[in-house]
Order: C-alpha cells, then structure tokens, then sequence
C-alpha cells in the first residue's frame, strides 16, 4: 500500500464534512526513523528519500546536496506552499528555534501538503539552542540544561505526533543526527547533549546506523548491534540490513519503500 492509498483509506466516507474512521483504516500509522553515521554517509539523502512530497528541515544547510527538486519556504512569515508536482522536497532553513516551533504549529493545523518530515540535524538543533542561552563564550547552568532536554524533547514529539495527525497525518518523520562514541554505553550511539541522549532512544520506531560497504555502496543497520546504537520496534516488517538506494536514480531501500513495506504489513 502506497501512502495516497492509505491516505485515501483512511477517510472512509465523508458525512456533514466530517470524515468517518473505520477501525482498520485507524491504525495505519507510518515510520518514524533515527539514524546516524559520520560525516558524508548518506544521512541527509535517506532523510530525503520519504513519500512526496518531503519537507526538509534543515539546520545543516545540507539539503540543497540532494537530487530532489527544491523549493524554499520561510514559515514565519510565507504561506504554506502549494503542491503541484514541479518540486519533491520543500526546504525550510532553520537558523533559530522558533523557526522549528513556528513551522510545528503550521503543520498541527493541517493545512499542508506534505507527506514526510526530515529533521537534519537534532544536534545542531540543540548546539542552536545551547547558543541562545549562553552565547558564543558563556556555560550553560543546571536550569538551562533542563530548558535544553523539554525544548529538544518536546521539539521530538511534538513531529513525531504528526504521525497520528487526525485530520493529515504524516507517514514518515526521520530525525538525523551526528554519532559519536558512548564511554558509558561502550557503542557508537547518536551524538545528543544532556539528558536528550538517554530519553530520545525511546522515540523513534527505528535507530539505523548508515554505512559504506565493500563496493562502496550504502547500507543500514538497524537490527541488535553491540558496536552501535541501533534497534527497532518493527517485528521483522523491515529487515535487519538494508541497501540504500534514492527514489528514481539508485535502486534500493527509501524511507518511502520503508513506509509502504510497514502500511502492507498492517493490512
């Protein structure tokens, strides 16, 4: 099943302009990833590889690298763009966080088009917000690191949720993130501040870890792993390794094939 499908399964009937759900169409639900590597491993190109069309968030300024077609949008003081077919991915360069804020309560009133979500990347989202409380040269006290952990979890959830939109969910959310080696954990694991790093594991329903093969080609993990930070909550309806590809030019595992192998499995 394709997103539009289950988009279209989902409203059943319409009735004095209210959709009616039917118990199966309910529990759809889509994919929410998070994934990290070292630099240049093809994180920002499977975060744009989801159901069309994507809207990337881009705290990276890396979007403008990938194949798709852009267009830009600036949701404190644009309209939202309207969707037709000439551009894949809609980019909104994230300076600040209330761009990120701004842009979540645009998408909970429903009035949108997109089809995916891309958050590249959670930690430099977090090193915006460390430089908003202490500034180029100040420390971060005890209160900020706490103001840090809600606004990092809440930013999470709050796109995570548009999963279970009522009226327009999303069906895919994929966080990107740096990795780093974990003293404490013995593995390499997302490279998250504070107390975000132990709370945002819970978050996703996949932790993939992207790598290059023997042929140079990209792969993903996100079965059990003792040297990496990886697992998923999925029951088998994706497999352990997966080989990249990018929608219309690699053959391969997209977040969009992702989502539709895990809609199938829900039938």
């Amino acid at each position: 099943m394709t997103a539009d499908q289950a988009q279209a399964a989902y409203y059943q009937a319409m009735a004095n302009g209210q959709p009616h759900y039917s118990q199966a169409a309910r529990r759809l639900q889509g994919l929410c990833g998070m994934v990290h590597a070292p630099a240049k491993a093809g994180k920002s190109s499977w975060a744009d590889s989801g159901p069309r069309p994507v809207l990337c968030l881009d705290v990276e300024v890396a979007a403008s690298w990938t194949p798709s077609r852009k267009i830009y949008w600036e949701p404190t003081r644009e309209t939202v763009p309207v969707y037709d077919g000439s551009w894949d991915t809609c980019v909104v360069l994230v300076r600040d966080f209330p761009t990120l804020d701004t842009t979540l309560q645009v998408l909970n009133r429903g009035q949108h088009p997109f089809k995916s979500v891309s958050v590249d990347s959670v930690p430099s989202i977090q090193q915006r917000v460390m430089l908003s409380f202490a500034g180029w040269y100040g420390k971060m006290d005890r209160d900020d690191w706490g103001k840090l952990l809600r606004q990092t979890t809440g930013v999470i959830w709050g796109y995570r949720d548009l999963l279970t939109h009522p009226t327009n969910q999303l069906w895919a959310v994929t966080f990107v993130c740096q990795t780093g080696y974990d003293d404490k954990k013995r593995k390499w694991a997302p490279a998250l501040y504070g107390s975000a790093a132990n709370a945002m594991p819970y978050v996703p329903d996949y932790t993939g870890w992207i790598y290059r093969g023997p042929q140079g080609q990209r792969l993903m993990w996100i079965g059990d792993s003792d040297q990496y930070e990886t697992g998923n909550r999925l029951w088998g309806r994706l497999p352990d390794e997966m080989q990249l590809g990018y929608p219309g030019m690699v053959q391969g595992w997209t977040v969009q094939s992702a989502v539709e192998q895990v809609l199938a499995s829900q039938q």
